[in-house]
């Protein structure tokens, strides 16, 4: 059985709860990687606005205010052209959302610049077979929300990733098709205490990085590839071209050796 993309998921607001896009899916592009993510950002100095690419520690986020995670009302029908909320919109709509801290500046950046943790274009994959198998390792229930990741496929062997991911910054060695979309994996993503948080009740909880910590420390596992920690969980793409992510879309991986080339 191939693997399958399971869900699809967009975070308009950096550090917010995503959107669930069931019948929209994703449009991945080259330049910016999943059209309406990240477009929208709580800056925590009130008197500046940026207009570039900043650190994810200078917004509010998940790992650094509690109640970030918690659940909204908007679907994947609040959704304009682009996959883009309007800014008037998220702006009275944050007005009246009381989980998020009072002083803030609203920064947009319409797509013209990332506001993703990495400043590159990239599209998140959520392997589900991994997320079971912490789960069955610790006993407890990890809703797969908590790595807030574009895409989650089943189908794979747990921890698959980290056996086909072995080096950093040579994303032309690992290829992937999913559906239409050709994309180059560039990196395992690296996790931090974002992933603490529940959400449901928007608490720091369950101790979700020692336990992947742990568990891959269990298999022998040695580190990531960029800075060698064993706190990982899903991978990041680059896409190739710009095209549609769905639910129910094979995901195909292939590993091309530089002798090859």
């Amino acid at each position: 059985m191939p693997a399958i993309v399971k869900s699809t998921w967009i975070y308009p607001i950096k550090g917010m709860h995503g959107i669930e896009t069931p019948n929209k899916g994703i449009r991945t592009d080259p330049e910016k990687g999943v059209l309406g993510d990240r477009i929208f950002g709580l800056y925590r100095k009130p008197t500046d606005t940026p207009t570039e690419w900043k650190p994810k520690g200078q917004f509010h986020v998940c790992m650094n205010q509690e109640g970030m995670a918690l659940p909204h009302n908007l679907t994947e029908h609040d959704l304009g052209e682009d996959y883009q909320l309007d800014t008037d919109f998220v702006s009275s709509w944050l007005m009246g959302n009381t989980n998020i801290p009072s002083s803030y500046t609203l920064t947009s950046s319409q797509g013209a610049w990332r506001m993703t943790d990495s400043n590159k274009p990239y599209v998140s994959f959520l392997n589900l077979a991994s997320v079971r198998n912490l789960e069955e390792y610790f006993g407890t229930t990890i809703d797969p929300r908590r790595f807030r990741m574009n895409v989650w496929v089943d189908g794979l062997e747990p921890w698959m990733e980290l056996d086909w991911i072995k080096h950093y910054g040579d994303p032309e060695r690992y290829l992937m098709r999913v559906g239409k979309s050709l994309l180059q994996a560039d990196d395992l993503c690296e996790r931090c205490r974002a992933i603490e948080q529940d959400p449901i009740t928007g608490q720091y909880n369950k101790g979700i990085l020692d336990m992947i910590s742990s568990r891959l420390q269990n298999l022998g596992y040695e580190g990531s590839p960029k800075n060698n920690v064993r706190t990982v969980m899903g991978w990041l793409a680059t896409p190739q071209d710009r095209e549609l992510i769905q639910v129910g879309d094979e995901l195909h991986l292939m590993t091309i050796e530089p002798s090859s080339r």
